[in-house]
């Protein structure tokens, strides 16, 4: 028996396999469950920074070249794809994919699986109607809906009206081994990188994308300065994208440029987050973020806005802060508070990683994709009950 024979084939379809959150999911997910699936990628747009990793262990990345706006060649091209290539299941991602569950199904794809990782800075909140409209429509080409988040489950029954049978909560999850807590009293060259010695450091990871609101934790971290500049705070922004020069710009206007370091994009990630004392999120929206997962497995505490799925990870007061989005001020005592109490810092960090690797590891994700793959691979019961 050959392996396409044994093995049935995953197609995952995104706009672009770039750096984030959602695409490591994909990634993770992808390369830890090749012993019972296959797997293949189609990028709408083009491959994206990723794809590399997938092509390096044998996953095959394709691109359809999709332009912007209504380019309606590019969803024939997708048809014929996949008349080709037979997919027993495929998978597509948030809004930029969604329309390929009616191509699939015209194919011939019996099953199509629908994953809702967020919203971003356009429609933070959910509520553009013709993108809930745009799923009602294509409800009836989707086998299942999986919101990341149980604020996205709620979004897809109760806003846009989904039947209940029509969705599957599953979590994102991480490597709680990868990402773990530093030793105890080593400081490393990450820390001394970005902050001297009795600093607070203070670290986010993220695409620097408006929907992230870094400009918030900026003005934080200023604000922070000003009032208890005791707590010698310290930034580090891990990550890249559109929003850098507008991030730079006000880091010299608040003349903070001795405390805030935008570091760029770090392959890094595991070594960097330990030696950091507080880890923040100034998200306007989220799904369930990879970033605080990671940060949370490092054994940091968290303060963070209260949108999306964030409060389903950080218990406020156990875990570390929940803040309103947009505000710098309730952003900054949050972090004075912790910066001033390293027993509640340290009480809080060791909350955070039991909380991740009880609910939110990688073996629990990759567990719930596989099994919802095998329910809606398996045979039919025959009508006559034979």
């Amino acid at each position: 028996m050959s392996d396409r024979a044994r093995k049935p084939l995953i197609l995952h379809v995104l706009d672009r396999f770039d750096i984030g959150g959602m695409e490591i999911v994909a990634l993770n997910l992808i390369t830890h469950t090749r012993d019972r699936y296959d797997h293949r990628v189609l990028c709408l747009r083009d491959v994206g920074r990723l794809a590399g990793q997938l092509q390096a262990v044998g996953i095959p990345v394709d691109t359809i070249g999709k332009q912007p706006g209504k380019d309606i060649g590019a969803y024939l091209r997708v048809w014929k794809y996949l008349r080709n290539l037979h997919p027993d299941v495929v998978h597509t991602y948030n809004i930029g994919a969604i329309d390929v569950a009616f191509w699939a199904r015209l194919a011939g794809v019996g099953r199509v699986v629908h994953a809702e990782h967020g919203r971003d800075v356009s429609d933070p909140n959910g509520s553009n109607n013709k993108y809930r409209w745009l799923r009602r429509i294509l409800a009836p080409a989707i086998s299942r809906f999986v919101p990341v988040s149980e604020d996205l489950e709620r979004w897809l029954r109760k806003d846009v009206g989904m039947a209940a049978d029509k969705v599957e909560l599953i979590h994102n999850g991480i490597d709680t081994t990868r990402y773990r807590p530093g030793e105890a009293g080593r400081q490393r060259a990450e820390r001394r990188e970005f902050a001297p010695e009795g600093a607070t450091l203070i670290g986010s990871v993220g695409r620097l994308d408006a929907v992230k609101a870094f400009d918030t934790l900026i003005a934080a971290v200023a604000e922070l300065n000003r009032i208890a500049p005791a707590c010698n705070p310290h930034l580090v922004i891990v990550g890249d994208g559109p929003e850098r020069a507008a991030l730079d710009a006000q880091i010299d206007a608040l003349g903070v440029a001795h405390r805030v370091t935008l570091a760029g994009l770090r392959h890094d990630i595991d070594e960097i987050l330990p030696n950091l004392d507080i880890y923040a999120c100034s998200s306007i929206a989220e799904g369930i973020a990879l970033t605080l997962l990671e940060a949370m497995a490092s054994g940091l505490p968290i303060v963070a806005t209260r949108v999306g799925g964030n409060p389903e990870l950080v218990v406020d007061g156990q875990t570390g802060r929940l803040v309103p989005s947009g505000d710098s001020q309730a952003m900054a005592a949050a972090l004075r508070g912790m910066a001033e109490s390293p027993d509640d810092l340290k009480e809080m960090g060791r909350a955070a990683r039991e909380r991740v690797c009880e609910r939110f590891s990688l073996e629990t994700m990759n567990a719930g994709y596989s099994d919802l793959y095998a329910r809606l691979l398996a045979p039919k019961p025959s009508i006559l009950g034979a």
